[in-house]
């Protein structure tokens, strides 16, 4: 998996109002200790929940990343 993917917190970790959508970079290989998300949030491997496509609240941080992230979302032209 590489490219732009969706992290969240898995369900049960934290409330609901803190399992935002948050956009972070895939390494060409393997999983991340933890997944560091375009607002500089660190979610650990293991609680996060992982996904290609966008689903959630998303985060107004990740989605103000500076020079904007129409490119990077997964699913763009």
């Amino acid at each position: 998996m590489n490219g732009t993917v969706v992290v969240r917190f898995a369900f049960g970790v934290v409330g609901e109002s803190r399992r935002q959508a948050h956009l972070s970079t895939a390494p060409e290989s393997g999983l991340p200790e933890h997944w560091l998300t375009f607002c500089g949030l660190e979610i650990p491997a293991t609680v996060a929940e992982v996904s290609t496509k966008l689903a959630g609240m998303p985060c107004v941080g990740c989605l103000s990343y500076p020079g904007g992230t129409a490119s990077t979302l997964p699913g763009s032209p």
